[in-house]
């Protein structure tokens, strides 16, 4: 499968052209290694860039730390408030997943997490109450046959969701269905090459815990998120493509990325830092170092919000939805 997309790649002139809002459009982007853009490609080594913290708009950031192995075993999602998630991982000896423990330290939940393989891809991810036996949730990954995972499906809450691919391995598409009914839709596109920073994570296979969290190979150039509210769709993001600027690093992995929200009408911005790059590891200073009080209060609303949609932490999908919608529109 990898040799049929290589091949295929090598074939593809991509033309795109982006433009900042309110500068010139600039020159078409071409992709200069579309074998660099591979998860796990032959860059893989004692060199290989890998990701120990990103930050959204001063909002929330992650940060994550590696074994002897160069494997993640600590993951913090930290939002800024004194209360982050914790998650450990250990491995196996083929270093697949083995065992986790998450803690979520907003409201002292923790629950222990047990990986199944079969050959290197993950079909299974079971949540239990921490010290226990009690399944909380037990998660199911479907695969096609380039080994993309097309569905990931809670087994005792009939929660979905589905997730389409483009040539270049990227995910333009997740739909996140409650009982069958579309509770959340994910749009994005992929117009200028870059290494995706979370291509980096060794031995995460998909961004765990999420069910609506695939890996793709380049990082998104627009995204675009929908609730559904009793099937009345409302935006929740909407980062306009066409004001994309993207700055890249040492191995043409991502340092920067900035757009224009057209939902809440203002600019947001992600940083990424690097360790093993070389002398260029260090990243640009954390979005929040200069972060005005009160900015983007809607980007913490709705990371709490895919917060609250992990398992163990919320029971009625339905009532999370109406909740964010009532403060959205709270925020002035």
């Amino acid at each position: 499968m990898k040799q049929k997309l290589i091949l295929f790649s090598l074939m593809l002139l991509v033309t795109i052209s982006g433009c900042r809002k309110d500068m010139p459009a600039e020159e078409p982007v071409t992709s200069p290694d579309p074998l660099g853009a591979q998860h796990g490609d032959d860059n893989d080594g004692p060199r290989q860039c890998r990701l120990i913290f990103d930050d959204r708009d001063g909002v929330y950031g992650n940060f994550f730390h590696y074994n002897k192995k160069g494997l993640v075993d600590n993951w913090k999602v930290d939002y800024y408030d004194g209360y982050p998630d914790v998650y450990n991982f250990t491995y196996d000896n083929r270093d697949h997943l083995k065992t986790g423990r998450v803690v979520f330290n907003y409201n002292g939940s923790s629950f222990d997490l047990k990986y199944q393989y079969q050959g290197d891809k993950l079909i299974r991810e079971t949540w239990y109450a921490a010290g226990t036996n009690t399944i909380v949730d037990d998660i199911v990954n479907t695969y096609n046959s380039r080994d993309q995972i097309i569905k990931r499906r809670s087994i005792p809450k009939n929660i979905y969701c589905t997730f389409t691919y483009d040539f270049l391995g990227n995910n333009p598409l997740v739909n996140f269905y409650v009982d069958d009914e579309l509770y959340l839709k994910e749009e994005y596109t992929h117009h200028k090459f870059n290494r995706n920073p979370l291509t980096s994570l060794n031995g995460i296979p998909v961004v765990l815990p999420y069910y609506d969290f695939v890996i793709s190979n380049w990082w998104e150039t627009s995204q675009k998120w929908t609730v559904y509210d009793e099937g009345t769709p409302t935006v929740i993001v909407d980062l306009d493509p066409k004001t994309v600027v993207m700055k890249l690093g040492r191995q043409d992995y991502l340092k920067s990325v900035s757009n224009f929200d057209r939902a809440i009408q203002q600019n947001t911005k992600a940083v990424f830092e690097y360790e093993n790059c070389g002398k260029d590891d260090l990243g640009e200073p954390s979005a929040n170092d200069n972060m005005p009080a009160g900015k983007n209060q809607r980007t913490a609303i709705i990371a709490k919000f895919k917060r609250a949609l992990l398992p163990g932490q919320s029971n009625d999908i339905k009532n999370e939805v109406k909740e964010l919608k009532r403060k959205l529109s709270q925020v002035p």
